[in-house]
């Protein structure tokens, strides 16, 4: 048999969400007329699927359930197809794999401060609701920043990654645990929590600053204050209020008045 008349395997996406359905091709070199394609998962000799051809290919739509049989959620399987006419049988296509995803309950984030200066880390914690897991994985916004134990130490630098030198850079940190090592499942977002990394040696002048938060973010400010004191003595002092209530967020010089000597 020729090459050229081999099937091809084609998938819709590499990795769904359980719960969600794919399309997979089985494409034809020649248009046979009333065969049909079969569909084989790994390794087995026995036909998963099968279906008639309609000009070139055959289409299949299976949804994750189907996709899996009886592994579990989370694998990636892989699937073959050939092309069957009354006692002809060509040889089987290219092999491709689909991976399932799986979702966990969300856990909780916590942050053991919320200001940083360029020098300083944060202790963050990702709090599984079914108790150890495999990993964790800490986001900036959609930016990956760190993995690995759920319990760790980030830096500025970390947690900066990607952002020009600023005065002030607002974090918005997330959380995701993945619990089982081998198989792709990985849980709902956390809360986010805001923390802002403030660096003094952007400014030659002291300042007040004015941010804004959204209400339920408030309470992890504590004081809802911190200042900063740079190496040539400026300072930068931060007030963080709530965004109903304050929309813009602003850093202004501090104005001293000089009183003319011999008065």
């Amino acid at each position: 048999m020729l090459v050229k008349e081999t099937p091809r395997l084609i998938i819709s996406s590499s990795e769904i969400e359980d719960g969600e359905t794919m399309k997979i091709t089985c494409t034809l070199p020649i248009d046979y007329g009333g065969g049909v394609c079969r569909l084989f998962r790994e390794n087995s000799k026995r036909v998963f699927r099968e279906t008639k051809e309609s000009g070139f290919l055959c289409v299949f739509l299976l949804s994750s359930r189907e996709l899996l049989g009886r592994r579990p959620v989370g694998s990636r399987v892989y699937f073959t197809c050939d092309y069957h006419l009354q006692e002809y049988t060509s040889v089987q296509s290219n092999v491709r794999g689909v991976t399932v995803w799986g979702s966990s309950p969300s856990p909780g984030l916590s942050l053991s401060r919320r200001f940083l200066s360029p020098e300083d880390s944060v202790e963050v914690t990702c709090s599984s609701p079914l108790g150890p897991v495999a990993s964790c994985h800490f986001f900036r916004g959609q930016i990956h920043v760190a993995h690995g134990a759920c319990s760790r130490n980030l830096t500025s630098q970390q947690l900066a990654v990607w952002e020009k030198p600023a005065l002030l850079l607002p974090v918005n940190l997330t959380c995701r645990y993945y619990p089982h090592p081998k198989l792709q499942i990985r849980s709902e977002p956390s809360n986010h929590n805001v923390l802002f990394v403030l660096d003094v040696s952007q400014v030659s002048t002291s300042m007040d600053c004015n941010v804004s938060v959204d209400i339920d973010q408030l309470a992890g400010f504590g004081e809802r204050s911190w200042t900063s004191v740079g190496a040539d003595g400026q300072t930068v002092t931060v007030q963080v209020s709530n965004r109903i209530l304050t929309t813009n967020n602003t850093c202004d010089p501090i104005h001293t008045a000089l009183t003319p000597t011999g008065q």
